[in-house]
């Protein structure tokens, strides 16, 4: 019964007349991605060393134009955009990943993703009452944090359940996580002697304590193709663990974890695309070009989904969330970076 009735909600989705509605609102909305996504790729973002991701231009341009959103012919497009261009992208992500690439690395990029992954979701959900937010605020923010940044956080704002400031905290971490992940970027890899690691180790520590995939090749980057290569394996291993976080998540609030969890999100249908995807990428049954149009596509859903939350998000509303969600953010960060340095100074000494 529950599959036949999501079944049924996916088909009113896509109804053509649902779409037709929809189309001046996702029309906007992919109008502000293309702007961001032509300003990213002509380096129009970047000032020196400094790089703006392209979805926080959006956000910007999406918050600026908040006052349309409630006009009546563009609401269906903005919630669809916000909803179902977000899952499609987010399934789109599994092309990407194969698993000959996330175990060739061995046993410690294994370790220490599985471990950023489950220990940062759940160490925000616990911190989260220490600063007084809710334990889905928590989810939300330990789940971007933890797994892939921005995508993560769509992602698990899909299966949480909605409340009245849902937009405005989910573009209070996609801003966050961002701003975080870009000072991170810069800070880490001058870190190397400090630590005392190897290239290896290096890329495994940029790898799983740096939140966006962007800001992990942009640190890598800066150190070689070596550490490059390895910082990638890892946070793919990363972006792999979606799957299985999102469910978590989604099962958890069910299950009566959190104080919304009366409202019950739907299955996390869409992530099962992302496992087939993944699948068929192991087994070389998606051509290398195909695999790089389904990424674009994915970062270019992904970004308008995001452009029709900033026109859902009040700028004055996202001021006036206070110092207890910034230092949670913050804190997370601090949280992941120790934890993934502990735990290659660990597995050292295991000779792993």
């Amino acid at each position: 019964m529950r599959s036949s009735a999501v079944a049924g909600d996916l088909a009113r989705l896509w109804a053509p007349d649902n779409l037709r509605r929809s189309a001046p609102g996702i029309a906007l909305c992919a109008a502000i991605a293309a702007v961001a996504y032509y300003a990213d790729t002509h380096s129009l973002l970047r000032f020196g060393a400094v790089w703006i991701p392209p979805l926080i231009l959006t956000l910007v341009i999406g918050m600026a134009l908040q006052p349309l959103s409630v006009k009546p012919t563009l609401k269906p497009g903005l919630e669809f955009a916000g909803r179902t261009l977000l899952r499609v992208g987010v399934a789109l992500l599994g092309a990407r990943l194969t698993l000959g690439q996330l175990v060739e690395g061995g046993a410690l990029p294994i370790l220490v993703a599985v471990s950023a992954v489950g220990c940062t979701i759940a160490f925000g959900a616990w911190l989260s009452r220490f600063f007084g937010l809710s334990q889905n605020f928590g989810l939300l923010t330990g789940c971007s944090t933890g797994v892939c940044g921005a995508a993560a956080a769509m992602a698990a704002s899909a299966v949480l359940p909605k409340h009245e400031n849902s937009d405005r905290d989910l573009a209070f971490t996609v801003m966050g996580i961002n701003f975080l992940s870009t000072v991170v970027m810069v800070i880490y890899p001058t870190l190397r002697e400090v630590l005392g690691f190897s290239l290896f180790e290096m890329g495994v520590f940029l790898g799983g304590a740096i939140h966006d995939v962007a800001q992990v090749a942009g640190a890598g980057q800066t150190m070689g193709p070596q550490v490059l290569s390895d910082a990638i394996i890892t946070k793919l291993l990363r972006v792999a663990a979606l799957l299985p976080a999102i469910a978590g998540i989604a099962w958890w609030v069910a299950r009566g974890g959190g104080p919304q969890a009366t409202a019950r999100p739907t299955p996390p249908v869409f992530l099962f695309g992302f496992l087939a995807l993944a699948a068929l990428n192991s087994l070389g049954l998606i051509p290398a070009v195909v695999r790089d149009a389904v990424g674009q596509i994915s970062a270019f859903l992904i970004i308008t989904a995001i452009a029709a939350l900033g026109m859902k998000t009040s700028l004055v509303a996202l001021v006036r969330i206070g110092m207890a969600p910034v230092m949670l953010l913050i804190t997370e960060t601090i949280f992941v970076g120790l934890l993934v340095v502990g735990l290659i100074y660990g597995l050292r000494a295991f000779g792993i």
